[in-house]
């Protein structure tokens, strides 16, 4: 019911104001009668996206997730939509791509007001479009790929200002892309994925200057999966011995190696999703074309890389109808969400927990339709589940099957609404959906009922509290729908 876009909201796209004060003594702690201080403003949180109003376009829109909080910010095209797309936060100031209409595709900044949002940088002259692909924050510096037709794709960072906003280095010089990718930050420096027209693709790192961007020079071709933990970078990483298996690196050349062949010899074992949990990191890959593709765990030495469950334990047929199908996964401090098919027979989607042992991964979550954008939080998760009663709604989980029940019946009986995160709803990189939260713990949703369209909606995990926050495009018009 609910499409994803393809962008994405950051869970820090925010602005925060928080008031001062101080805490009174302990009772008992003194005999004298103190006045009590003011109690500590509430930290306001507010969030960016794109949004439509059904009159003036998709443009950029905040909220603080309250109706009178939620409104647009600027109407950035006159003619038609911004297609907005939200992509960083620096010192309390939204950094977004936008179409004004003139200029294409360009770098934008907002604080939130009309007159302080504005072009960063015309990055590809003229009408043409920019594309951002893969961006990450050090410090006060936001680094990002860029697009222009004289340089290609290159690696470019700004600190909110025009004067701030730049290039690099044209790695693979001229016209030409380095194509730039999957930025990660190790200590104060950035690594990531380029290539420059001589070497192939290689792991790179910057410290934000032109000399300080060099190949580590290491003998593998790192793929599109890198994950920073306690650090080490660890990555998908190709040589033409193993294939493609899961390496690591310190940033330098020695101490960047393959941490195990999981599927011997040139055979590539598909690592892909890795995400990390308990000082361990945990990613689906195959061992075999019988065992396809499931859940594994690394404390990142050869030994300690293990198959947690084989979900699907058929072992004949495609390599693609062996695996179990993971999708969604999802890491909390001490658990995985993500959802799973038991058998290659199955058409279901379920919701399974694991705490990264083969005996604490369990299904939560079947049913006659499939579990889908799951919403993890510090306070439960969230999906879209479907039962015969209620149809397709919102539940919620405490990774228990005791604690896994229908939030709320938003469409009540058969009929069905839909909800994803609202940073979920556009995504485009990331595998899990970035949780947008608001200053009482409540997250923001894109919420869909046959009503009202797509629009905005939060829940504080409560039936009570799951709740439209305003429907910007009235009636049933998509308000989150470009």
């Amino acid at each position: 019911l609910l499409m994803k876009k393809h962008y994405l909201l950051l869970p820090s796209l925010l602005l925060a104001a928080c008031g001062g004060g101080s805490s009174n003594a302990p009772d008992g702690a003194s005999s004298v009668v103190e006045t009590p201080a003011p109690a500590s403003e509430p930290e306001v949180r507010t969030h960016f996206f794109g949004a439509s109003n059904g009159v003036n376009g998709f443009q950029l829109w905040k909220t603080d997730g309250t109706e009178a909080g939620t409104a647009m910010v600027k109407v950035i095209n006159e003619s038609g939509s911004a297609d907005v797309r939200v992509i960083g936060s620096l010192d309390g100031k939204a950094i977004f791509t936008a179409k004004d209409g003139i200029n294409g595709r360009e770098l934008w900044v907002s604080d939130g007001t009309e007159a302080g949002t504005m072009m960063l940088k015309d990055i590809n002259p003229g009408s043409a479009n920019t594309s951002i692909e893969t961006f990450s924050v050090v410090g006060n510096t936001l680094y990002f790929d860029a697009y222009a037709s004289a340089t290609g794709n290159e690696l470019w960072k700004t600190d909110g200002t025009a004067a701030g906003t730049m290039m690099v280095k044209d790695i693979n010089p001229g016209a030409n892309s380095s194509n730039v990718e999957r930025i990660v930050v190790l200590n104060s420096d950035i690594y990531f994925r380029a290539h420059d027209g001589v070497n192939g693709y290689q792991l790179w790192k910057s410290d934000g200057t032109e000399a300080g961007t060099v190949s580590i020079g290491a003998p593998v071709v790192p793929y599109d999966e890198m994950l920073v933990l306690d650090g080490t970078i660890y990555f998908k990483g190709y040589d033409n011995v193993t294939g493609a298996e899961l390496w690591k690196s310190d940033g330098t050349v020695a101490g960047t190696v393959m941490v195990k062949d999981i599927f011997p010899g040139i055979t590539e074992s598909r690592v892909s999703d890795i995400v990390s949990m308990g000082g361990n990191i945990y990613f689906l890959a195959a061992e075999s074309n019988a065992q396809g593709l499931e859940l594994w765990r690394s404390a990142g030495t050869a030994a300690g890389t293990v198959l947690v469950k084989n979900i699907n334990t058929q072992t004949s047929g495609s390599f693609n109808n062996n695996g179990s199908r993971i999708r969604y996964l999802t890491a909390t401090n001490d658990k995985l969400f993500f959802t799973a098919r038991p058998s290659s027979a199955s058409t279901i989607s379920e919701l399974w927990v694991s705490d990264g042992t083969e005996a604490g991964t369990i299904s939560l979550h079947s049913s006659a339709g499939s579990v889908s954008d799951i919403i993890v939080t510090q306070n439960g998760t969230y999906f879209d589940g479907f039962d015969a009663t209620n149809g397709n709604e919102l539940w919620k989980t405490d990774g228990t099957v005791a604690g896994t029940a229908l939030l709320k019946d938003v469409v009540p009986g058969t009929g069905s609404s839909g909800f994803l995160s609202l940073g979920g709803y556009n995504y485009y990189e990331t595998p899990s959906a970035p949780v947008l939260e608001l200053s009482d713990g409540s997250i923001l949703l894109a919420g869909y009922t046959p009503d009202k369209g797509v629009e905005l909606w939060k829940t504080d995990g409560t039936a009570a509290g799951t709740v439209i926050v305003k429907d910007m495009n009235p009636d049933a018009g998509d308000g989150l729908d470009n």
